[in-house]
């Protein structure tokens, strides 16, 4: 059989973004277009459908324009209309705005299987009367509005737009899934999708899966509720028609997302590189250290504190106690500075000797080369004290090996 040769992976051009960004200004809200011959099942599930797209593509700003525009089309009068508009947009819920753009769209508002026959048409004026009672004394936006539409509309969609709109993409094997359910839910298998491979394969990512998640997460509740058996009267008339073994299938399939989901954001974090630490100038690392810059009865000037930064030796001088030290950096460590204090020194072999001659030692040990340097405190005949750390207004910084 001959294999498919893999699709070579083209360029997207500037053109190709514009046009893509510009179909995104387009309508694609659900289209109720032959409803009326839809059987009820159909019906719920593309109502349910309809309004989980209205609740995560639609923003508070576009519900009562809709609400608005269904007043227009049956009738209401121009000063219900003028009172409505004048409301605050946030009186104006989720539910209420999407069930307006379904029926704008085209949705039957009055069915006997849908809704235990209840007008979907009767309940949205109830709802339009009691917004205009409550928001009758809201401040009046409509110049404002007029102000804001007379702006020009340019579409400019966020990241988290984008992002949206990718993860819904990367749904269409899943909606598939669940169209397969509906169509034979007795030979639905929830074990044949291997929803972490599926996910991976869509090349889906942490923030997708939290939209995918989000997506699918209150079907699965509605679904468990229904099955512990504390659903209400609508909830269980909903499902009436699907056994308790279609019911624990669909559950099984909605959990697979729900644990993929987890997976892919669980792996994102394990993966996720850590933040890179920010290096502290070695100016501000010894900008409280005390020393002593100048000594001019024995001709000694201290080298800048920053040297002493990330080096493996330190030679100091007490001008008081007259003692000369050294600094050895311990095994796999450098020296560094903490306030007025040395870090990183190795406590046994960083010691400190009393010169009985300073001047003559000292000028010994400006003339000594790094050789010299090693021994130097051995031919010294002093007793070995082990040094502290401490750096004051005594001590003389000599130098750094």
């Amino acid at each position: 059989m001959a294999t498919k040769a893999p699709a070579k992976k083209s360029r997207i051009t500037k053109k190709q973004v514009t046009a893509h960004r510009t179909r995104a200004v387009k309508d694609h809200s659900p289209v109720w277009e032959g409803c009326e011959t839809w059987d009820a099942d159909t019906f719920h599930r593309f109502f349910k459908r309809a309004m989980d797209y209205y609740r995560l593509e639609s923003d508070i700003k576009s519900y009562k324009p809709a609400v608005a525009k269904w007043m227009e089309t049956v009738g209401c009068t121009k000063a219900d209309i003028t009172a409505f508009k004048k409301v605050k947009d946030s009186r104006v819920g989720t539910t209420m705005g999407a069930v307006a753009c379904c029926l704008n769209r085209g949705m039957t508002p009055l069915r006997a299987d849908f809704n235990q026959g209840r007008d979907t048409a009767a309940w949205l004026r109830a709802e339009i009367v009691r917004v205009i009672a409550a928001g009758k004394d809201d401040i009046d936006e409509v110049e404002d509005n007029a102000i804001e539409a007379a702006k020009p509309a340019v579409y400019t969609p966020s990241i988290q737009e984008r992002v949206k709109e990718a993860a819904l993409r990367m749904t269409e094997e899943i909606e598939d899934a669940i169209e397969g359910f509906h169509a034979d839910p007795e030979n639905f298998d929830p074990k044949a999708f291997k929803m972490l491979n599926l996910l991976k394969g869509k090349e889906v990512k942490a923030a997708h899966a939290r939209i995918i998640k989000t997506l699918y997460s209150r079907d699965l509740a509605e679904l468990e509720v229904l099955a512990s058996g504390n659903a209400d009267e609508q909830l269980r008339e909903g499902y009436s028609h699907r056994t308790k073994k279609q019911i624990k299938n669909l559950i099984a399939f909605y959990q697979e997302i729900m644990s993929a989901c987890d997976m892919l954001a669980q792996e994102a974090k394990v993966n996720r590189a850590p933040r890179a630490k920010k290096a502290v100038p070695a100016e501000k690392i010894v900008a409280k250290l005390k020393y002593m810059k100048t000594n001019e009865p024995l001709k000694l000037v201290s080298i800048n504190p920053t040297d002493i930064i990330g080096v493996g030796e330190l030679w100091v001088y007490n001008t008081k106690n007259r003692k000369l030290g050294r600094y050895v950096a311990a095994e796999f460590q450098t020296l560094g500075v903490k306030g007025t204090t040395i870090t990183g020194f190795d406590e046994f072999k960083s010691v400190c000797k009393t010169l009985r001659k300073p001047e003559e030692k000292l000028k010994e040990f400006k003339a000594a080369g790094k050789v010299q340097l090693r021994k130097f405190l051995d031919d010294i005949n002093a007793t070995d004290t082990k040094m502290n750390g401490r750096i004051n207004e005594e001590i003389i910084l000599l130098k750094v090996a």
